[in-house]
């Protein structure tokens, strides 16, 4: 009887996006509904007023769970499934909290209940062991309903960092896009549950080392600002962040460690000038560190020329985008010197260095290949992410684990899981991390 009524729901969050608000840019145009990608002004963050925070946070509801995982028991098979998350006696699981809000398309759950019972419910309720299940959950009122993220309230004022709030574009991207374009983008027989890899990315692989719960509003495709609706860009991520935020009970911008990343969009397939760039980088950092952030993680951009995309490029392609980057990195280090002469706590990874010591040596990294991709595709188009696709050869040959790169853009899990532990040990030691 339970089940039905799962299913029958009225779906008054059945669009809803997971902490993200909307915007997008012509690969993505191309390949999406043209509905999606209209020019939009920017959103302006909208303060709420006092009684309209306690009649929110007082609209006491309940939720469900969807609990998503790989059956497959290797990172080769990024196809997931989903089930309700179940209580000890066998019921669906209750989530207690409140909605940002009752009808708009984009949402969040607000809940006290710590991630590690949510977690562990959806173990439970899964009873799978396997490494490589990748398990993740969100919020959600029915089936119809899309993946909505839980935001887990702090009850008192935390000494350290409790917490990590992403934004960024498709290499830190959990499912933000994948929820925008209605579940189709990209492709789930191909790329894991949104992410544009064959499983995690470094932000969860991180978060998951260091214990803490990951919250994220990057989007895949997005530049540093709006270009269409679909995409959002990451100074509109981060406004989005602070509107949220408005409805957190007990926050504390200090308990989070914010990480920051993009670039290569704008320059790879939006032909923005680095100095737009650099105003869209400058814009989201004043607005974090103003709304008091206190604890930033950054990095270069990696030398992207090195994808197999760029194989169908020509030398002149490869030239700007190259000279971009590294004008777009100096000032990335530029910025964060600026900040840590003002007291902010920021850590900057050099994820370019890295990047290019993994791909000029794959095999002193544990990887066999570094110049092709895993799935069989042999162009640079977006389209390519609405549809499945099998393996070559030799990556069926050598398994995933051991390609660079997953698609002809995009890292592997693999070296999405490698970039994250590098980074562990500069964080750690940075920042005070209090799970």
């Amino acid at each position: 009887m339970k089940k039905l009524l799962l299913f029958m729901l009225l779906p008054f969050t059945a669009a809803a996006q997971s902490g993200d608000a909307p915007a997008s840019q012509h690969p993505f145009a191309q390949a999406m509904s043209q509905s999606m990608f209209q020019p939009m002004p920017q959103p302006i963050t909208q303060p709420l007023s006092a009684a309209q925070i306690e009649q929110v946070q007082g609209s006491n509801t309940y939720t469900y769970v969807r609990c998503w995982y790989r059956p497959a028991q290797t990172h080769d098979d990024p196809a997931t499934t989903w089930e309700w998350a179940l209580d000890e006696k066998g019921d669906y699981y209750q989530l207690n909290g409140y909605w940002w809000s009752s009808w708009s398309f984009k949402n969040m759950f607000y809940t006290h209940t710590p991630q590690s019972e949510i977690k562990a419910r959806c173990a439970e309720t899964l009873g799978v062991s396997h490494e490589t299940a990748d398990m993740t959950y969100f919020a959600a009122d029915n089936s119809l309903s899309y993946n909505h993220s839980i935001w887990t309230n702090d009850l008192a004022a935390s000494m350290g960092i409790n917490k990590v709030v992403a934004f960024g574009d498709s290499l830190s991207d959990t499912g933000n896009l994948f929820n925008a374009s209605q579940w189709v983008f990209p492709n789930r027989n191909s790329w894991f549950l949104g992410h544009f890899s064959n499983g995690f990315v470094w932000t969860e692989y991180l978060a998951e080392s260091l214990n803490l719960p990951l919250y994220n509003w990057a989007v895949g495709g997005a530049a540093g600002s709006n270009q269409y609706v679909a995409l959002t860009g990451v100074t509109e991520q981060v406004n989005s962040y602070l509107e949220y935020m408005q409805l957190a009970q007990n926050y504390y911008p200090a308990n989070t460690l914010f990480t920051l990343e993009f670039g290569l969009n704008d320059f790879m397939n939006y032909d923005r000038t680095v100095e737009e760039a650099k105003a869209d980088y400058s814009t989201a950092m004043k607005r974090l560190t103003e709304s008091g952030a206190k604890n930033i993680l950054l990095m270069t951009l990696p030398d992207a020329t090195r994808a197999p995309q760029f194989k169908y490029a020509t030398q002149a392609e490869i030239d700007k985008v190259q000279a971009k980057i590294l004008a777009f990195n100096a000032f990335i280090q530029a910025e964060a010197k600026r900040y840590q002469d003002q007291g902010v706590k920021v850590v900057l990874f050099d994820a370019h260095q890295l990047f290019d010591q993994i791909t000029s040596n794959p095999v002193s990294h544990g990887f066999a290949n570094a110049k092709d991709a895993c799935l069989d595709i042999n162009r640079n188009s977006a389209a390519d992410y609405l549809y499945s696709h099998s393996f070559t050869d030799e990556c069926a040959y050598h398994g995933s684990d051991k390609y660079v790169f997953w698609g002809v853009t995009h890292p592997t899990t693999a070296t999405h899981k490698y970039i994250a532990n590098a980074m562990y040990l500069p964080v750690i030691s940075a920042f005070n991390i209090q799970p």
